[in-house]
């Protein structure tokens, strides 16, 4: 059990056996929006991107930004390989990107895209325009027409 939780939760059993009320400051945290579309399901395999950043065009940034997962159907949700961390998506190429398919997927912890994102950010914009997927997902990361 997390350390902070673990003396809330002792905080509140004193308090109910003692029978006092006492009042705890509820915070707001702020959840990343994170969705994911198909790009590919074959028997074998499925391959999504994780959209974990949506165009900003306050922070001059009109891009999606996905991570592309891809995992062998039937086996443990922990078994899976990323085929690229952080890919840098025109709206366009999204939606090509797209299949119509349904699968299972799952999100895993993000802390490497987050890296990746912070790297491409720091970039000049030349280097950043030039990464930019216009195509589709699967090509940009090398697997076009490659099944599962």
């Amino acid at each position: 059990m997390h350390p902070r939780r673990k003396s809330l939760t002792v905080l509140f059993t004193v308090a109910a056996i003692s029978g006092q009320t006492i009042w705890a400051r509820a915070e707001a945290v702020e959840q990343p929006t994170i969705s994911a579309i198909i790009l590919s399901v074959s028997p074998w395999t499925v391959r999504w991107a994780a959209v974990h950043k949506a165009p900003d065009p306050g922070e001059d940034d009109p891009y999606y930004h996905v991570e592309v997962v891809e995992k062998e159907r039937r086996t443990p949700p922990w078994q899976f390989k990323r085929l690229a961390i952080h890919v840098a998506v025109t709206a366009d190429a999204l939606n090509r990107s797209r299949s119509r398919q349904k699968a299972r997927t799952y999100f895993y912890k993000d802390i490497e895209f987050r890296i990746a994102y912070q790297n491409w950010r720091a970039q000049p914009r030349p280097q950043r325009e030039a990464g930019v997927c216009r195509t589709t997902i699967l090509e940009c990361v090398g697997l076009a027409g490659k099944g599962g």
